[in-house]
């Protein structure tokens, strides 16, 4: 009964990291897009684009994630093209590499 009463405590809190952070994260794509965009078209076409972004690095964790997100702070987009760029060829890529 008390594993099952701390497991559920620490799932709460688990919940709560994860709201505020993606809470943070909104406002930060929110403030970037409006800073970026003036028309509401492309503004809207950024905001969609920084949240897929900003999910797509949420996956992501260590010192490159590190790195990229201090480079690029609020624009997901440029944050995970960093990522993408810095992170070891797969070995499909390499061996599409050596086919060549």
């Amino acid at each position: 009964m008390l594993y099952r009463k701390h497991l559920i405590a620490t799932a709460t809190c688990l919940s709560a990291i994860c709201i505020s952070s993606v809470q943070a994260s909104e406002s930060a794509i929110q403030a970037h897009c409006l800073e970026k965009w003036s028309g509401d078209a492309m503004r809207a076409y950024c905001l969609e684009e920084q949240r897929e972004a900003a999910d797509a690095v949420a996956g992501y964790s260590g010192a490159i994630r590190s790195r990229c997100e201090s480079e690029w702070h609020a624009d997901f987009h440029m944050v995970l093209f960093c990522i993408k760029e810095q992170q070891p060829p797969s070995q499909a890529t390499v061996a599409d590499a050596i086919a060549d």
